[in-house]
């Protein structure tokens, strides 16, 4: 008897235990959205009375946190990229700092740099210029399919004689992270910037929360622009130091200007 009343007793405690949790946590979900809206709901007035228009269907995006990433450089999968552009018997020299390495054969020359710009001009043998944008693309996808790329984990793009390459990480866009291959009458040009390999979190719980109506009064505070057509959460790549890049959260707005960054660590603005 004494067992069954204290059995009850302690059902009635964690009831009332879980519904505390459950009443708090609907509390603070109820207030996060209210905060959301009303937040939501000032940028736009801020936005109309500076004059600056918003595309017709355009909302506020969810905000998510995202975690402050780190990519190692990787020297192997570079020769691979260069060397299957240029040939295996292409010569390959380093900078004394070892920052940048050039590659140079008879099929053209390449240059990696810290922080993953790559850039340069190939002359595969037998080269005559696409006429069209399927042959764009068939020849883009057979250059970078040589460089050891997997084609069919990227987004391709094409634009005239100009196709442009992309990858997500953990299917968050990274805004910078783009090879550029424009074909010319006699070469192409290659240029970008890329990363290889997994990044990683450096610091355990180092995840950053900004949201999007705080990136957009960031950047009407300091930039001249007339209407906002859209923006996107994601990274933006930068160097880091000892061959490491850093993938930065924050937010890319387009506007009738143009693309820009909104840094969520520096809450400063750069152009895309």
């Amino acid at each position: 008897m004494q067992w069954s009343r204290t059995k009850t007793i302690l059902i009635v405690i964690l009831l009332l235990v879980d519904g505390f949790l459950f009443f708090n946590i609907a509390e603070k979900y109820v207030s996060r959205s209210y905060r959301e809206a009303e937040n939501a709901h000032n940028i736009v007035e801020i936005l109309t009375a500076r004059g600056i228009g918003i595309d017709p269907g355009f909302d506020l995006p969810d905000t998510q946190a995202l975690p402050v990433l780190q990519a190692d450089r990787s020297r192997v999968e570079e020769d691979k990229f260069a060397y299957g552009l240029l040939g295996e018997d292409a010569i390959s020299s380093e900078q004394a700092s070892g920052s940048t390495v050039r590659y140079t054969s008879d099929r053209g020359t390449l240059e990696w740099r810290d922080g993953g710009a790559v850039s340069g001009t190939i002359m595969p043998e037998a080269y005559t210029q696409p006429a069209d944008d399927k042959q764009v693309k068939e020849q883009a996808e057979r250059l970078l399919t040589q460089a050891g790329l997997t084609t069919g984990s990227l987004t391709l793009a094409v634009n005239g004689q100009v196709v442009t390459a992309s990858f997500p990480t953990a299917g968050v866009p990274v805004f910078n992270r783009v090879i550029t291959l424009t074909f010319e009458e006699e070469q192409i040009v290659l240029s970008g910037v890329w990363t290889f390999g997994m990044p990683y979190i450096t610091k355990s719980g180092n995840y950053v929360t900004f949201a999007a109506a705080d990136a957009l009064f960031i950047l009407i505070s300091g930039t001249e622009i007339e209407q906002i057509t859209g923006m996107e959460q994601g990274f933006l790549l930068s160097e880091s130091g000892g061959g490491r890049v850093q993938l930065t959260p924050g937010w890319r707005i387009n506007t009738n200007t143009g693309s820009f960054f909104v840094d969520s660590l520096k809450k400063s603005v750069s152009v895309l």
